[in-house]
């Protein structure tokens, strides 16, 4: 259902709060496809935290980006310069009126936040915001069958569909456009596949020798395996699969594996996600950005399920694996196959 709007009538205007994490800021993107589509001319504002802001950045379809820095605020307010910010942060959010502030978050923190906007406040109900206490702050609440247990990105698309009045259409559309770039730190002219084995949560981690194992399958089919990291845990992790990978090689006949150099910003890493050939990882931000861009991605699941997230990638995707179930090896080989098999067939011409 598109709403025709009068040509005198100002353009609606929304503000998104979705302010964390990383993988449920890809997963609340498509949102924006969805407004514009019901209501073409919309101008979507999106609050985030300031760690996540290029993410949105990324997206056309979003007017401004309003960077919040709470957690960095908190840490320092007693700094006058600091209130300062705060201050006018505050000043420039409330500079605009909007005919719909909505709550994607659903903790009583996002709700306190998004109040400060002006324009009336739309989140979930009782039963199914995140804190129960959340929806006290909400001048209107939806009712729906869907738990926050369930997928996120039905539940983001429902919740934003009822508080405009439309019925969302179609498969989740993320939106996002950005250039494929290969790190210039990347020797070589080689496939790269990036490899995403850190996890914040130690129960999804894979087994390091079912890495190493598909490390060596994939340098063998001449792709230079790239391990990630995002501190110094996850990095000396990655540097002991790496070197554990190369250990096989011989001179000359296997492409080897190596280390991303540091961990750069966002921004960066979204242009290295899209040139990658393929992306595999576990449940983690980064590996659902790598869906959200389009590259041929596999989900590996072993401390989570993949029935409460039920992605919808915007490339070739592939989930493998349940919560106390590790996949075996031969298992995420063959999904990489498939997914670049599905990749190469999308670039064939009809």
């Amino acid at each position: 259902m598109t709403t025709v709007l009068n040509p005198s009538t100002p353009p609606l205007r929304v503000l998104i709060v979705k302010t964390s994490s990383m993988g449920d800021v890809v997963h609340a993107l498509p949102v924006v496809h969805d407004i514009l589509a019901a209501h073409p001319g919309a101008r979507i504002d999106w609050l985030v935290e300031e760690a996540y802001a290029d993410i949105v950045r990324a997206h056309p379809g979003v007017m401004r980006v309003i960077p919040l820095a709470l957690r960095r605020w908190r840490k320092q307010f007693w700094r006058p310069e600091i209130r300062q910010e705060w201050r006018e942060w505050k000043a420039g959010l409330r500079a605009e009126t909007y005919d719909a502030v909505i709550d994607l978050q659903g903790l009583v923190k996002s709700a306190l936040i998004a109040g400060l906007a002006r324009g009336p406040l739309y989140g979930l109900s009782w039963g199914n915001a995140r804190e129960a206490l959340a929806p006290l702050f909400y001048a209107h609440r939806q009712k729906t069958d869907l738990h926050r247990t369930e997928a996120a990105v039905p539940r983001y698309r429902a919740l934003v569909a009822w508080a405009l009045r439309y019925a969302p259409q179609g498969k989740p559309q993320y939106g996002l456009s950005l250039q494929a770039e290969r790190p210039a730190w990347l020797a070589g002219d080689a496939p790269y596949a990036l490899l995403l084995s850190a996890t914040a949560k130690d129960r999804k981690l894979w087994e390091e020798a079912r890495w190493v194992a598909l490390g060596r399958a994939l340098t063998a089919q001449g792709r230079i395996g790239v391990f990630a990291w995002g501190n110094e845990a996850e990095r000396a992790r990655a540097e002991r699969l790496a070197e554990a990978v190369n250990a096989a090689a011989s001179d000359g006949t296997m492409t080897r594996a190596c280390v991303a150099p540091a961990a750069f910003g966002l921004a960066e890493w979204m242009r290295v996600l899209r040139a990658a050939s393929v992306v595999v990882g576990v449940d983690t931000g980064l590996l659902y950005l790598a869906a959200a861009v389009g590259t041929p991605s596999v989900a590996v699941y072993t401390g989570s399920s993949p029935h409460s997230v039920d992605f919808e990638s915007a490339g070739p995707w592939r989930s493998l694996g349940d919560a106390g179930q590790q996949p075996a090896v031969d298992e995420v080989l063959n999904a990489t196959r498939e997914v670049l098999a599905t990749s190469a067939d999308r670039r064939s011409p009809a």
